[in-house]
């Protein structure tokens, strides 16, 4: 039986901690590995999963899920009060400020440390 879930990843990305969530809930799912050295981010194929051409993306039997922030917190949702507070956990928002900050904020900073060619 092939799990549910289909976590598209690189080793060393932002897919690492989709990984672990998608383990601490022990939940099932397969691998695909994107190949960067060949900018397989931007196949149509992968295209079709993340218009962005970023890493990760989550295939769900609801439809593909991107950006790490966003599977974060629908993965979490799957098991309230897990990954995080419930959502009438008063310190949810604060959470998720922290959640998107790490992903929207940090995340892209360090992209550029990483990645200097891709923007400068």
């Amino acid at each position: 039986m092939s799990a549910l879930l289909r976590l598209h990843y690189a080793p060393d990305n932002a897919s690492l901690c989709v990984r672990m969530a998608l383990e601490a809930l022990a939940i099932p799912f397969e691998t695909a590995l994107v190949d960067r050295r060949r900018t397989a981010q931007r196949d149509a194929a992968y295209l079709a999963l993340n218009p962005n051409g970023l890493i990760p993306a989550l295939e769900t039997p609801q439809g593909a899920l991107f950006e790490t922030g966003a599977i974060l917190n629908w993965l979490a949702d799957t098991k309230p009060g897990t990954l995080l507070p419930a959502h009438d956990d008063p310190a949810r928002g604060t959470a998720l400020t922290w959640l998107y900050w790490l992903s929207n904020t940090l995340h892209p900073a360090f992209r550029m440390l990483f990645y200097p060619d891709v923007y400068f």
